[in-house]
């Protein structure tokens, strides 16, 4: 059952994340996810890279088909140029415009990424290729937002970058999809014995 928190706050794995409830919440099963990744990652790494942008198609899809091959290329080209591990979260949404978009977040290892300039040219270039292959169009367009370099025990930037990337689990906008489409994805990294 999906349950919507309007709280500031959110408990999860023992810890209180800050999160943006906003006008219309957030839904607590994508924010167990997202905040899922980043724990993990913050338990595997002293240092954690978190970027949130947005990519978006000029046409409505049936399914989920090219963000997933969106994700499988960019996961390659982070993990061949990067050796990093590969933590993600995506939404879809879809409002008053007649396509969908994603809010996307990636998260990796600090040590190895700490700025998005190189990311963000393999995003442009990877979702535009990949929105004129799929839907014959000139393809796609992404637009970036806040990155985060985060340090396991820097308590007050954890806190910036779960309320940032909190805004994927609004309700408003998801929903408007056939059944077997999801409203989410993520990677599913294993969790650790301890941090």
């Amino acid at each position: 059952m999906r349950y919507i928190t309007k709280q500031k706050w959110f408990e999860y794995r023992g810890k209180i994340w800050s999160v943006n409830p906003s006008k219309s919440g957030l839904r607590t099963d994508i924010l167990k996810v997202i905040l899922g990744e980043l724990d993990e990652m913050l338990c595997r790494h002293r240092k954690v890279f978190v970027w949130r942008f947005d990519l978006h198609l000029p046409y409505e899809t049936a399914d989920n088909k090219l963000i997933t091959d969106f994700n499988r290329r960019l996961r390659k080209r982070v993990k061949r140029h990067y050796q990093s591990e590969f933590g993600f979260a995506w939404a879809r949404e879809q409002e008053k415009a007649k396509s969908q978009h994603y809010h996307f977040v990636l998260i990796l290892n600090g040590s190895k990424v700490n700025d998005y300039h190189k990311l963000a040219e393999w995003v442009r270039e990877i979702w535009e290729y990949h929105g004129s292959v799929f839907i014959g169009d000139a393809g796609g367009l992404h637009s970036g937002s806040a990155y985060h370099n985060l340090e396991r025990d820097d308590h007050e930037a954890i806190d910036k970058a779960s309320y940032h990337i909190s805004y994927l689990a609004k309700p408003r906008g998801k929903g408007y999809r056939p059944k077997q489409t999801k409203d989410f994805g993520s990677s599913r990294l294993a969790i650790a014995s301890k941090c």
